[in-house]
């Protein structure tokens, strides 16, 4: 695994929060944002897809988890962990969830820790690979794998430039705090370097704008 100095020093010329970008930094104005564009359903339907098979005894390992989105859809007894590098998300995540998960204000690979190898059921890295440059997504999925347990599965979700998107939904996506933004095939030929198994879906409607994700999910 890479130094964090050498992780921090790449991804901060991957990720953009200056301008009005700055703003979403705020929890509050994040999830008003994330609200008004794309609602509630959307990301719910997602999460109950993916995560609503987990339940007692199960462990999540949440990267990227912003405002804790996800733990609104968690089935009682999951174990739930949370990373962000947003200080203020960690702050906030620590007020509205306490006492039901464990967070963390760290970037990506800053501990690796020995005790959880093999550990959870599920990973979740929501909106975060087009953050990272090409080595940092490998590290990411490095992580993830190590992590789980056999059998277990890891969830993304990303922004994407595809076949037949529409310039208007193309100039959105280019407009995304990451400008790491790739193809489905670059983001599966990332995956396959650590996982055999990788299940995948393009969704063009799940904003209220013109906007496409690619979902993957990665069965070790």
């Amino acid at each position: 695994m890479q130094s964090q100095s050498e992780f921090m020093s790449k991804q901060e010329t991957t990720h953009v929060n200056t301008g009005i970008r700055k703003i979403l930094e705020d929890p509050r104005v994040y999830d008003l944002w994330r609200n008004l564009i794309s609602g509630k359903n959307n990301r719910s339907k997602r999460d109950d897809k993916y995560f609503g098979v987990l339940g007692e005894g199960d462990k999540l390992l949440d990267i990227g988890c912003g405002t804790g989105a996800l733990l609104d859809h968690l089935n009682p007894g999951v174990e739930y962990h949370g990373f962000d590098m947003e200080e203020s998300y960690i702050e906030s995540l620590n007020i509205k969830y306490k006492g039901k998960g464990k967070f963390y204000c760290e970037r990506v690979g800053e501990v690796m820790r020995e005790e959880w190898k093999d550990y959870f059921t599920a990973v979740n890295a929501h909106g975060l690979i087009h953050h990272l440059s090409d080595e940092d997504s490998l590290s990411l999925f490095e992580a993830a794998k190590y992590y789980m347990k056999p059998g277990a599965f890891f969830v993304t979700v990303d922004s994407v430039y595809h076949d037949g998107q529409s310039k208007l939904s193309k100039w959105i996506v280019s407009k995304d705090r990451g400008q790491n933004i790739r193809t489905p095939q670059q983001y599966i030929d990332l995956a396959k370097k650590y996982f055999s198994k990788v299940e995948s879906e393009l969704v063009t409607d799940h904003l209220r704008i013109p906007h496409s994700i690619f979902v993957m999910k990665c069965i070790k």
